[in-house]
């Protein structure tokens, strides 16, 4: 029978995992990468001549940043990106309260149009693009400073379990309080003790995170075969953090002041080299002597294996660091999502956009250059001089190119000079260039050419034509915003679900369809069986608007004909209506038109279902307001409760203290008037003929 891993075979596990896996520094993947980088940034090819051209053509940027606004268009054009589908009639303000959750956490939550951007951009240019999501229990940390505090109010603060006294200071004040004395009620300073306390306040706030991966950091195990990572034996992340982030995360303190520090900044990989261009990005100075300011090279890894030696191989979440185990737990699942615009069969890292048009952007760079060094040679050809017979100014006129230029001769030019004319022949470069041109149009789908027509040319084109061409033109793009939807982004938005559900532990307060409500996502159901409909939109807007409008305008011949109610009906209409409304993105079409009440002969039926539904609804809706109700009004008497306990113990204490006050009042009384009487006999002996 298997043993038990070590922690020290753990951790020698992952790093031979890491050190093993694509996508590491020096793999292929990750040169190949680099080269994308260089191209997208036009940077030399390598090849450059001194005293030639050496310009770059920039068509693997022109090409994604082209393909970007589609792309983010899509996929943020609509209220939801996207849909639980429901499973039964029952489920159908669940589903949609579910998705409304989903797609506020995505949205709402995290920076989603920059998400989007670095997570779409890296797939365009870098093969992938990587996104994590997790369960971040964020740990703020506040002050809060009393003053004046009874002993009851500062009982009642130390039981608040996030609050934790720093300061705490006693001291006597000087109170004014009203007595019963005998002469009526009269107030009185007493002193009392009371407390200046100042408190810090942790409180955790749990939420789902998403957050871009440079893909130079992911990690992938040599046995992955599919663009969705979940089945790999190992996915990973490699990074730098700061001592200070290693134990914010929760790490071992001390473990982590006695990681060694990294030495990535040494690194020179070609991948890195390629991000970061400058040579003051590539050089890390850290003028900073304080250790928890440290950078520490931080391994995280999802990898299956046994633990525990069962025999059966478990998903765990590891973390290393310098050959130390920092933490080891049981995983439900990976984090990373990946998205690849050209996904291969069987294989992880497909083609990048820049892997398909690197080889024309060499090229055309290449006539580029060739045609503008023919161009300078004819502008400014070359001249052949008789060096004996040519004087030191004559020579140094000739090397001036300046226009209108004056050329000193000792003898007449043509005895000692002849101008070497080069010939224009870089026309014949053009077809070449326009032939490259439209491979990279074919290839990608994008193109420039309904930018350049002008209102007139469009007079002379069929409406039908032109669509046709742009829907064909746009099919690639579209392609790709398909496989999008279906690979990386289904799967993380089920992810935020799965994370809802098992992690918030207390309802959420987020804007639903224009209103305000409270969500419960521990009450949800597992949506495993469940589809997820990403709302793409496939097809031009322009287009769709198009096809809307002539259904209208056969709506209306029908009407005219007479047919409304046989082949036309208000819900057709109002179907038309809500159709066009949000394909123009205008949101609530109620804004616009009213709603047709259900039709009583055909819609009896669907009616009769709608009824009985919202009367459901509003019995669960009247539960709700009743159980709220009581527990509204057992928390009034419960503070009712606790008001009239602390006024009973107030006056019970007044009285006691008017007692006191009370009872030497009386017994000062009984002074006074013991005194009087003394001094009434006194001044009765001493007064002649007073009789004692």
């Amino acid at each position: 029978m298997a043993k038990k891993m070590t922690d020290a075979e753990l951790v020698a596990l992952v790093d031979n995992e890491f050190e093993s896996s694509m996508g590491r520094e020096g793999h292929d993947i990750s040169q190949e990468r680099a080269k994308a980088m260089d191209f997208y940034m036009s940077r030399p090819l390598g090849n450059e001549i001194e005293g030639q051209s050496s310009v770059r053509t920039s068509d693997v940027a022109d090409v994604v940043d082209a393909i970007m606004p589609s792309l983010l268009r899509i996929f943020t054009i609509s209220d939801n990106l996207v849909n639980f589908d429901p499973v039964g009639f029952e489920d159908i303000e669940a589903s949609a309260q579910e998705s409304d959750a989903v797609n506020y956490v995505f949205f709402k939550q995290n920076p989603a149009f920059m998400n989007l951007y670095s997570w779409f951009w890296d797939a365009l240019v870098q093969k992938n693009g990587i996104v994590k999501a997790w369960w971040d229990e964020t740990v703020e940390v506040t002050t809060e400073t009393y003053e004046g505090l009874s002993e009851q109010e500062l009982t009642l603060l130390m039981s608040d379990d996030e609050l934790e006294p720093v300061e705490q200071e006693e001291r006597t004040e000087t109170i004014t309080v009203p007595m019963v004395t005998p002469m009526g009620v009269l107030p009185r300073d007493v002193e009392q003790v009371v407390y200046d306390v100042k408190f810090k306040r942790t409180t955790k706030k749990g939420r789902a995170r998403i957050e871009p991966v440079p893909p130079e950091e992911y990690r992938i195990s040599s046995d992955a075969t599919s663009v969705d990572p979940a089945s790999a034996r190992m996915t990973g992340h490699e990074r730098e953090v700061t001592r200070s982030m290693a134990i914010q995360m929760g790490f071992d303190k001390d473990t982590v002041m006695s990681l060694p520090m990294s030495n990535m900044a040494a690194r020179t990989g070609e991948e890195r080299s390629a991000r970061n261009e400058n040579a003051e990005e590539l050089t890390v100075v850290n003028p900073t002597v304080d250790p928890a300011e440290e950078m520490i090279l931080l391994r995280e890894a999802y990898i299956r294996c046994d633990y525990d030696g069962d025999g059966v191989s478990e998903l765990r979440q590891v973390f290393t660091s310098g050959g130390e185990l920092l933490s080891n737990e049981e995983a439900d699942r990976t984090i990373f999502h990946v998205l690849c615009p050209k996904p291969i069969p069987h294989k992880h890292f497909g083609r990048s956009i820049a892997d398909m048009i690197m080889d024309i952007q060499e090229v055309m760079t290449t006539l580029l250059r060739q045609t503008l060094d023919n161009l300078y040679l004819s502008d400014n050809p070359r001249h052949g001089v008789w060096e004996m017979g040519m004087s030191d100014n004559t020579l140094e006129d000739l090397l001036s190119s300046q226009a209108g230029s004056i050329v000193r001769f000792d003898r007449p030019p043509s005895e000692a000079y002849s101008q070497m004319a080069t010939p224009f022949v870089a026309q014949h470069s053009f077809p070449a260039m326009e032939y490259f041109d439209k491979l990279a149009r074919k290839r990608t789908g994008v193109h420039e050419d309904a930018e350049g027509l002008s209102p007139e040319a469009l007079k002379n084109i069929q409406r039908g034509v032109m669509s046709s061409a742009m829907d064909m033109s746009r099919g690639k793009i579209e392609a790709i915003a398909r496989i999008f939807a279906e690979t990386g982004t289904k799967s993380v938005m089920l992810h935020i679900h799965e994370l809802l559900r098992k992690h918030q532990d207390r309802e959420m307060v987020v804007k639903l369809r224009n209103t305000w409500v409270e969500v419960d996502p521990s009450e949800w159901r597992e949506r495993n069986d469940m589809t997820v409909a990403v709302g793409l939109g496939m097809g031009s807007r322009d287009t769709k608007l198009m096809h809307l409008q002539s259904i209208i305008e056969l709506q209306q011949v029908y009407q005219q004909a007479g047919a409304t109610g046989v082949l036309i009906t208000p819900q057709n209409l109002w179907n038309t209506a809500d159709e066009l409304v949000k394909a123009a993105d205008l949101k609530l079409t109620e804004k616009f038109f009213s709603k047709p009440q259900p039709d009583a002969e055909i819609g009896d039926k669907n009616a009769e279902q709608q009824s009985q539904f919202q009367q459901a609804l509003l019995q669960v809706e009247q539960q709700k307001n009743e159980l709220k109700a009581q527990k509204q009004e057992f928390d009034a008497q419960k503070d009712i409760a606790q008001l009239q306990q602390k006024l009973q113990d107030q006056q019970a204490d007044n009285s006691l203290k008017a007692e006191q006050m009370q009872q030497t009042f009386m017994i000062e009384m009984e002074k006074l008037r013991n005194q009087l009487t003394e001094m009434e006999l006194k001044y009765n002996t001493n007064v002649p003929g007073s009789k004692v």
